[in-house]
Parts: C-alpha cells; structure tokens; sequence
C-alpha cells in the first residue's frame, strides 16, 4: 500500500514523504513514484526535476508558471494509479561493477584499521567488502556520490576522529554503518579502504555518471598493476561491458580554428564581442547566472547568484536577455581592464569607491566604458554581495545547462574556481544575437528592498517546510520571536547565526532534498538558511523555508546583521 504525506517544501517545490525507514521496500515506492510522476509530467516544462531520496520524493517546479497545489493533485493521482502495481515492480535491476585496488598504503592506509576493529584479517575484509551488491538509495553531497545501502554489518567502523583535508577521487571508504564512493577529491573522515580507476564523475565523457539511484554496485578487487594499466581504452571497455550505449568519447568545449585571443579562449568567434582582464580579483569574484536546473539528483547543486533581484537588475541595466552571466563579488570587488569597448552595470551592494579611469561612477545605472579602461570597485559600505554586468554578458562555456561557478564540485564558471588577477574572460556581443534570438530582454527590475530598508532588524519572511510540523509549539514560538545574529562562519553554502538555541534534541533526520532558503536546525539548536552552493541533500530537520525575495535580502547581510523569522500562515 502506497501511503504518502504530500508537503510544500520551499515555494518551488512539493516533498512526497513515504515510510520514514531506510529499506529496499521503501526506496522501491521512492523510485515508482518517481517513475510514474515523470511520466505523468512528461508534457510538462514547468517541471524543472524529481529528486529521489531514501524515503522521499522532491519536485521542483517553476513558481512563476505552476501552483503546488496542481502538483500535488498529480501526485495523488500517481499515487493512487501505482498502488496496485506494487507487487508487480521490479524496478532497477542494473549491477554496475567497480573495479577496486584494495592493495597498499597509497590506496588504502585504514584498511588494517578496518580489519583490526572488526577483527579480521584485511584479506577478509576485502572479501566480505567485495562480496556484496550494495543497492544505490539516493546520489547526494558530491556530485554522483552515491548513498549505499547493504554493508555487512561486522564491518562497521567508527569515523576518524580527524577527518582529512582532502580524501583522492576514486577512494572507496568505510564510515560507521555506511560504505561509499569519492567521486571527487573531497575533505572527509571516512575510512579509505581502496581506489577505483574510474572516473566516476567526468564532465569530458558521456555518460558524466556511471550509474543512478536504483542501480546496484559491486566491487571487483584489482592488482596494482591493473590499477596502473587502467586507461581510456580500459574505460570505454568497461563501459560496453556495463551496459551503457555510449562510449566514453573525450569531448571539450568546441573552439573554431584559428588564433585566438587568450579572453576568447574556448568560445566560438560568432558569440565573442569583447573581453575583460582581472588585475586585482577582489575576496571573492565568480562568474553566476541563475544556476542549473535538472541534475540535484545528481549530487550538483544549483548555485547561481545569491541575490537574485540584483543579479536581474544589472542585466536589465545592460538590456540583456534576463540569464546572461555576470560577476557576483563578495564584500571587496575587483579591478579590471576593459580590453574592448563596453557597456556594463553595477548593482547591489554599494561601492563608494567605484571609479571608471579614476572618476567616480555611480551604483545602478549603465555605463560606457572605452578600450583600455580601468575599473576600480574597493570595498562595499553597503550591503556584502554587488553583480557587474556587461552588455553581451560574460561568456564561459557551459556546464550542465548553466555558466554559474560551483566552488565545491569545481565546475562551471571559470574553470570550476573564483577568480584571479591575471585571468581573461570573453564577453558576448551587445543585444540579441546567435542562442539568444529567442529570448526576451530582461525587464526593468527594483532594487533589493535590502539597500531601502531602515529597521535595524532584517525580518526574514518564511512558509512552512518538509519537517516544521515535527517542531512543537514552543520551539516554532522560539524560532519566531528570537533575534538572530549573521554569524562570520556563513558563506555561499549556507548562511549561520549566533542566538538563543532552540531546546528540540537531535534534529537528525534521514537525509532529504534540500531546496533553496531551507531552514535547518542543526543538533545545537541553532538554525542555518541553506544557500546557493549548498549540498543537494541532507541531515538535519528544516523548521522553514525563506522565501526568495528575503533570500536576495539575507545574501546582503554581513556577519553581525541582526535578523528574525517570520513563518507566513497557507
């Protein structure tokens, strides 16, 4: 029987909520549903994406185009049409097989330590290790990290009590009840068991993952000198003998032949219509657009400008079409060289110091500058995050449908990091030209109401999400009527506050989609508003949503800001 509790998580998205129990039987209702729904929605582009859990199904959709509750009426619908399909689902029956060097220190320095907690011998616990099909629950954390489910339970070990700084892409590693797979080098306190040779995650090969939520993995222990022979000829028979239909073609963005200038690089020559050259980078300078949409279920998180209204309001200054990419800087901007003529704009937080070739310029309005311009920007007076748009836009070859920096999986934006003086960035042409025929300049937008407020405190407007009815009476008066401090800690992942701990216990949960402005409470009672880079998953209880406008407000306020919560009545 298919019970299920359907709740509106954010203001773009709905949770489908089955049994709160981590097991195959439940994960099955997880994936039918998921199925069937995608079906169902086919047809429908207001669908951005379904995000499967261990026990819950996320649907994010566009706001501006479709009501929650229709969604839910669909999913009621979906809900009654697989209830009798139940017994008859097979679901996934994929096994996807990993190579796996068990062998040295290099590859596996806790291994010993696996085998003398469990007391074994590391030959034993290779064996158990890789004697078993371990069922993929959900992909989260990292991009194509996979949530396993299955482990021998003798094999259980306690997480380091260090965790390290940096654990290789490729290892495979054990922690606490849990076994696992580091598609990316990636801090963590695991322990690391052994290597893969292949790349789970690659952006240069199709497909970029090596398997999805319902599949199976098994892991085959290799010699080193396997490990060592392992290249991409090795890879692509792999991936014939998995199952999968495409090779592993290397693919690189397309660059036309010819010279290039080193602010074209990687961009064809009918898009490129000018450049800039960063002298000094600022605290943090990246390039965003409004983020990516359809691959959470993959462990990428959206990102994109923390303030939205800013972020449209400079390209509408600069009359581009509303998703064209710019800088978000972060409380220090940066200086800059024009290489060509260009028009751009800057918008959010203040710049008192901001000066085109030593005159001052103003905040909000467009402005011309010649070949051979320097931009000053200095510190914000005003406010932590300002956008500088350029006519055309800043031009950066795509990832996964989307311009935006993902700091944390090192994609996208400007070779997957912030940006450094020196760096060169292609600008497109001014107006509509080549893929943006089709889309619509962006209209006039209002400024942040941030920058006109007088309260000295920010009130942060919320609705209701996945677990506030979990919270009781008190702790929601708590939550409501506490002043809250930005605390110095918060960044692009997730915004922290100092302030009166909220008395609720654990608020540990299992791991669910967490979508944009999520509140969580964490085990001290405090909360944090998940931000643009957070991951796509996760732990803890969410009390609340903060509503994007308040979010665009929020990103603007710098460590000792005071805030309050005000969780809106449906």
């Amino acid at each position: 029987m298919y019970i299920a509790k359907i709740v509106s998580a954010s203001e773009d998205s709905i949770q489908v909520q089955f049994y709160n129990k981590i097991c195959p039987k439940v994960n099955r209702m997880v994936s039918d549903f998921s199925r069937a729904f995608a079906l169902m929605t086919k047809d429908m582009p207001e669908i951005r994406e379904i995000v499967p859990t261990y026990c819950a199904v996320s649907v994010y959709f566009d706001e501006k185009n479709c009501k929650s509750a229709l969604l839910k009426e669909i999913a009621l619908e979906v809900l009654e049409k697989i209830d009798g399909e139940e017994e008859k689902s097979t679901g996934s029956e994929r096994i996807i097989t990993i190579p796996v060097c068990y062998e040295t220190e290099e590859f596996a320095p806790d291994l010993r330590k696996v085998a003398a907690h469990a007391k074994l011998t590391s030959e034993e616990v290779i064996k158990i290790h890789s004697s078993t099909d371990y069922l993929i629950y959900m992909m989260g954390f990292l991009p194509g990290f996979p949530y396993l489910g299955g482990m021998e339970k003798c094999l259980e070990t306690p997480r380091l009590e260090t965790p390290r700084t940096k654990i290789p892409a490729g290892s495979v590693a054990i922690g606490g009840a849990q076994t696992g797979l580091y598609p990316v080098e990636s801090p963590g306190g695991w322990n690391i068991i052994g290597r893969t040779p292949l790349k789970l995650f690659d952006l240069n090969r199709n497909p970029h993952f090596l398997y999805n939520s319902g599949d199976k993995i098994r892991f085959e222990p290799i010699s080193r000198k396997e490990f060592e022979d392992f290249d991409v000829y090795a890879e692509n028979d792999w991936l014939w003998k998995n199952g999968f239909e495409a090779e592993a073609v290397q693919h690189s963005h397309s660059v036309v032949a010819g010279r290039k200038k080193p602010h074209e690089k990687n961009i064809p020559h009918y898009e490129c219509g000018g450049g800039i050259k960063i002298l000094v980078a600022g605290l943090l300078t990246t390039v965003q657009d409004k983020g990516t949409n359809g691959f959470q279920k993959y462990g990428i998180s959206q990102s994109g400008a923390m303030d939205e209204m800013s972020f449209d309001l400079a390209n509408s200054l600069c009359e581009n079409p509303e998703n064209r990419a710019c800088l978000e800087t972060t409380l220090c901007g940066p200086s800059l060289l024009f290489v060509t003529d260009c028009d751009f704009a800057i918008t959010g937080a203040v710049f008192p110091e901001a000066s085109l070739d030593g005159k001052p310029i103003e905040m909000n309005r467009k402005i011309h500058a010649k070949a051979g311009s320097l931009l000053h920007c200095g510190f914000a007076s005003k406010g932590l995050r300002s956008y500088i748009a350029f006519s055309g836009g800043v031009l950066v070859p795509e990832v996964f449908g989307s311009r935006s920096t993902n700091l944390k999986g090192r994609i996208g934006g400007f070779n997957g990091r912030k940006l450094e003086a020196g760096d060169e960035l292609a600008l497109g042409f001014a107006g509509c030209h080549g893929k943006s025929m089709k889309e619509s300049i962006t209209p006039a937008r209002k400024i942040n109401p941030f920058f006109e407020q007088k309260e000295e405190v920010l009130i942060l407007r919320c609705m209701k999400s996945s677990q506030t009815d979990s919270f009781s009476e008190d702790n929601l008066r708590n939550f409501t009527r506490s002043t809250y401090l930005v605390a110095a800690d918060s960044d692009r992942m997730g915004i922290r506050f100092t302030g009166p701990a909220l008395d609720c216990g654990k608020t540990d949960i299992i791991s669910d989609a967490i979508p944009f402005g999520a509140v969580q409470i964490t085990s001290a009672g405090l909360p944090v508003v998940m931000a643009a880079d957070r991951q796509t998953t996760g732990g803890y209880a969410k009390i609340a949503c903060v509503k994007k406008e308040s979010m665009c407000a929020l990103a603007q306020a710098a460590p000792g800001a005071k805030v309050q919560f005000y969780i809106e009545e449906t």
